[in-house]
């Protein structure tokens, strides 16, 4: 059961293996750029006329009646091969410890592992404290926001609404564990917009680094603890972009055209945007255009 990044994964290591991938997609719910990658890695992809969270309960029991193996977050070995970004991250930071570690929500099973890897490389003596954590839900996708801020009963949002499809998860199965890194790294959940996390993935982009949506609700939530204080400015964040910018192609080409609209209908400004422009085949008009754009 995925979103998207998790199916092309496991379909093309299960292929290569001579396994047989099966994919569960919610229907129509789905980027062309991941549904695309099921396909050509040969796997079966069912496309359910429901949204994630109702899949995956589907799935579960029929986990339990057929025998498939579920890989999910559910799953400790794929918690176990998530860790290791966590390894990966220190190893290239010559193991000093960031002051925070800011990364996507969705299905919280990314969190979940990271607050393993941590926990347990403290024990093995390899640092003494653990970075604090930060968790970016969509606003419309934010069940873990609204438990981290007001405690209580974890509810569930029923119909999860974000054009980050990758975090378009209402009822987060890993939220348990994600609880506990969060508050035992004296971490924090925030939200982003719509709009935010639009101009942030522009300017990821500009960058020359690029990611799909969900990605650039990292770079959202940043900005926001930054104003609200909470990030400091002399600290050093990591910033954990999870998608490929090829995830969502069609999302790129529709904010910088102008025509991205949010799952509500209203108009994403693209503060950011690169409109191409068109030239007829002649010489002097290309030098013309070329000249005019040095100067903006």
């Amino acid at each position: 059961v995925s979103t998207g990044n998790t199916s092309a994964s496991m379909a093309a290591y299960a292929s290569a293996a001579g396994l047989t991938p099966i994919i569960f997609l919610p229907h129509g719910n789905i980027s062309y750029g991941k549904l695309a990658q099921a396909l050509e890695y040969g796997a079966l992809t069912v496309q359910v006329e429901a949204n994630f969270d109702e899949i995956l309960r589907l799935v579960r029991e029929l986990a339990e009646k057929t025998g498939i193996y579920l890989l999910n977050s559910v799953n400790p070995f794929r918690i176990e091969g998530q860790k290791t970004i966590m390894v990966e991250l220190l190893d290239q930071l010559d193991w000093r410890v960031p002051d925070w570690i800011v990364l996507p929500g969705g299905n919280l099973g990314n969190i979940s592992a990271f607050g393993k890897a941590f926990r347990e490389l403290r024990a093995l003596g390899f640092m003494e404290r653990l970075p604090r954590f930060a968790v970016i839900q969509a606003e419309g996708a934010a069940p873990f926001y609204d438990y981290f801020h007001h405690r209580g009963v974890f509810r569930p949002v029923e119909k999860p609404e974000t054009l980050a499809t990758a975090i378009r998860i209402g009822d987060p199965v890993s939220w348990p564990k994600a609880i506990q890194v969060i508050d035992e790294s004296g971490g924090i959940v925030e939200k982003a917009g719509e709009q935010e996390i639009a101009d942030a993935k522009a300017v990821i982009g500009q960058c020359g680094i690029g990611c799909e949506p969900a990605s650039a609700a990292t770079l959202a939530g940043i900005r926001r603890l930054v104003a609200a204080g909470v990030i400091g400015r002399g600290e050093t964040v990591v910033a954990v972009l999870t998608g490929h910018v090829l995830k969502d192609p069609d999302y790129i080409y529709r904010y910088h055209t102008g025509q991205l609209a949010t799952p509500s209908g209203e108009r994403i400004e693209p503060r950011f945007g690169n409109q191409p422009v068109t030239a007829p085949a002649d010489l002097d008009a290309i030098a013309a255009l070329l000249e005019q754009h040095s100067r903006s």
